[in-house]
């Protein structure tokens, strides 16, 4: 189909064909001549690069311009949904308005009404949808990007129960690669049904066994028996490879690995730009790896990176200076990253029941980044057999189909979630209109089993009632009780709420920033750090040593929980470290993390202290405690010690510049105001617009520098 025969407003054709495109790809055409511009559901289900994105671009916009409206665009990762932001602000030139909203799940961020697309995280959007957000009943279409993650484990739950409260108040399109079951996931949804396997770049796909490459076509090619072979001669020719490795140590030693050999395929401009690079990003040991792979011409990606450094990459790689990439799999259902090689070095991987194989569905994600359309004719899928037969990868991986998906609610901990939400947040009044709705969720399309589900439902209910989260009236009708409310508003576990509320004795006995963080670290919205078997003596120690200030008593050697227990003390240890000032590195290096782990330790602590301190409001809190929780808090969010509290308040300034005013001599918000604007420059760490904003927010003008002025120019002065 040419972009010109297109069924929609001139305005869409117009601002497409400013993009160079001026037809259709098959699968696309397909899509949009199912009625999905005229409302009907679609679950579309095509390979990576087909062109996904831009059927939801033209259904969305077009859904727009007809009928006004928003439209809520999911995806399952925060630099998804800001990948998505920066492509979809085109479209503000429509008069439409695009946003990202992605945090705090205690607000109904009612600003998003005066926007017409708005791109969520799935935990957002449902945290969203328990707050009733008035904006929500204006929502025409929900677009669910990587709907395949309905099977996820750990967000599967979410996205069902969003598409299950959306299904018949929205058109619903899904968004996936190839699954096993696409036809009843459409099925469920209502909805219509592309498959397809057609792609723009033609991908080969073949298995590497010690030397020889076997392609799917029966070719047989000989290389170096070495899998960087693989990597080496794409470079050689001018291309890019991404190899997929199944951890963090992997991905940083094969890097390192072939670094060594990539350099010497560099040009002088390459290598000058890769240095200066490198030199851009802040050293701690993980950086300082990365570092000394990328100067190279190489660099690793994995979640243990900080969000910067991940950008960093992901952007030198899109432009060529990096030559290749070697990641855990998370990078294959995130960012948009092809490449011309793609290397899937290993297809099993460890979890807490031991070695398994990775999923079909997986491994083919991984393999669909192979080809960049618009540079490439092809694109090479490659697996590594190291000990593996290479006719069984073939038949499995290359030839086989992807894996069935599930849903979720099988999950205890999400069904519990999800359970207290209906009764609490959707006015959900009885047993039987509970059952009701969880006849609409995919989890009882696929066992039409109520029976089951009724049991579930039940000891989920009486798990609830039990622990004062909801109550019954004399004729059995549900009464969402504020403990209840509020737990589901703040969008923790059930679990961790019942925690919090069973620690206020301690809390109002005991207060102190240990007990509080072991108490975050022991919930399962925290999870802990793990303990290594070398570690358990000194935790322990340190856990007899500080015993009075535990929340927890400390278990026997042989009970079920111990490792945990002195996991939640590690935990507790680090946020302990972080909030006394102890450097990032030093922290990196004692708990043997990488800084993509802190950030992500810290933003839960921050979001868990908060709904501490909510909880504890609930049940006839003193002054003194919640005084105490609040500045804990605030010590979490920047990592300060109590002398500098009051400066962190001020805005722009966090924990290295309120050290570096406190040390100069500027302790109080009244020195600040009495100091000369030379004299706060002086401080390192303070540039102008730092003290700009710092003026503002008193209301004040910073003054030019070397200006005559009668009083001297302190802030005082100007709120004078």
């Amino acid at each position: 189909m040419k972009i010109d025969e297109l069924p929609v407003d001139e305005r869409i054709i117009r601002l497409i064909k400013e993009r160079g495109i001026e037809q259709l790809y098959p699968p696309q055409a397909e899509a949009l001549k199912t009625g999905v511009l005229e409302g009907k559901n679609l679950v579309l289900a095509i390979p990576t690069a087909s062109g996904k994105t831009l059927v939801a671009e033209i259904v969305m916009i077009n859904k727009l311009l007809r009928e006004g409206g928003k439209v809520v665009y999911l995806v399952p990762l925060k630099a998804l949904a800001e990948e998505k932001y920066r492509e979809f602000k085109v479209w503000e030139s429509l008069g439409l308005r695009v946003a990202v909203t992605t945090g705090d799940y205690d607000s109904a961020d009612n600003w998003l009404g005066r926007y017409d697309i708005i791109i969520s995280t799935s935990e957002k959007f449902d945290s969203l949808l328990r707050h009733r957000a008035g904006w929500i009943r204006d929502v025409k279409l929900i677009i669910a990007d990587e709907i395949h993650l309905i099977g996820s484990y750990d967000r599967g739950a979410t996205l069902e129960m969003i598409l299950s409260h959306m299904v018949d108040r929205a058109q619903i399109l899904g968004l996936s690669a190839t699954v096993g079951n696409a036809e009843e996931l459409a099925e469920w949804l209502n909805a219509n049904l592309v498959v397809s396997e057609w792609r723009p770049v033609r991908l080969k796909k073949g298995v590497f066994a010690h030397g020889e490459l076997f392609w799917d076509d029966g070719r047989i090619e000989r290389l170096p028996p070495q899998w960087d072979s693989l990597v080496l001669s794409a470079v050689k020719i001018g291309k890019q490879a991404l190899v997929f490795v199944n951890t963090r140590r992997s991905a940083e030693r094969e890097a390192l690995n072939l670094s060594s050999k990539v350099y010497r395929l560099l040009t002088k401009p390459e290598a000058r730009y890769l240095k200066e690079l490198a030199d851009s990003i802040e050293s701690n040991p993980t950086n300082d790896r990365l570092k000394e792979a990328l100067i190279r011409g190489v660099a690793f990606h994995h979640a243990g990176l900080g969000r910067r450094e991940r950008t960093l990459i992901e952007e030198a790689f899109r432009e060529g200076w990096i030559k290749a990439i070697t990641a855990t799999p998370t990078l294959a259902m995130g960012v948009n990253l092809p490449s011309f090689r793609v290397i899937i070095r290993d297809t099993k991987r460890y979890s807490n029941f031991g070695w398994s194989d990775i999923p079909v569905l997986e491994i083919q994600q991984m393999m669909g980044r192979a080809g960049r359309p618009k540079y490439d004719k092809e694109g090479e899928a490659i697996i590594v057999a190291k000990t593996e037969d290479p006719g069984e990868l073939m038949k499995k991986y290359i030839q086989g189909k992807p894996e069935k998906l599930f849903s979720m609610l099988a999950n205890e901990a999400a069904f519990r979630s999800q359970i207290l939400a209906l009764i609490t947040n959707f006015g959900v009044e009885s047993f039987q209109e509970l059952l009701n709705f969880l006849g609409k969720t995919f989890y009882y399309h696929q066992r039409k089993n109520m029976d089951a589900l009724h049991e579930k439902a039940k000891r989920i209910v009486y798990f609830l009632i039990e622990n004062e989260f909801i109550d019954l009236d004399l004729n059995e009708r549900f009464i969402a009780l504020p403990f209840g409310i509020r737990t589901s508003q703040l969008y923790i576990d059930p679990i961790t709420a019942k925690k919090f509320k069973e620690a206020v004795p301690k809390l109002n006995e005991n207060p102190n920033p240990l007990g509080v963080f072991q108490l975050l670290a022991s919930t399962p919205d925290m999870g802990s750090l793990r303990i290594k078997k070398k570690e358990m003596e000194d935790y322990l120690d340190y856990a007899y040593e500080m015993e009075e200030h535990l929340y927890e008593s400390i278990p026997y050697w042989e009970d079920y929980g111990f490792q945990s227990f002195l996991g939640e003390v590690k935990t507790a240890k680090l946020l302990l470290d972080w909030v006394n000032e102890v450097p990032d590195v030093r922290i990196l290096e004692t708990y043997g993390i990488d800084s993509g782990d802190l950030y992500r330790i810290l933003e839960l602590a921050d979001w868990l202290m908060y709904s501490l301190i909510e909880i504890y409001r609930l049940f006839d809190p003193k002054d003194d405690v919640l005084g105490f929780l609040r500045d804990l808090h605030l010590r979490v969010k920047h990592g300060v010690r109590e002398e500098l509290l009051e400066l962190v308040r001020l805005p722009q300034i966090g924990r290295r510049r309120a050290r570096a005013l406190y040390n100069a001599g500027f302790r109080t918000v009244e020195d600040i105001i009495k100091a000369k604007p030379s004299e706060l420059l002086a401080v390192e760490g303070i540039g102008r617009k730092v003290l700009e904003a710092i003026y503002r927010h008193f209301g004040a003008e910073l003054p030019k520098m070397g200006e005559r002025r009668s009083r001297r120019g302190t802030l005082d002065d100007f709120l004078k």
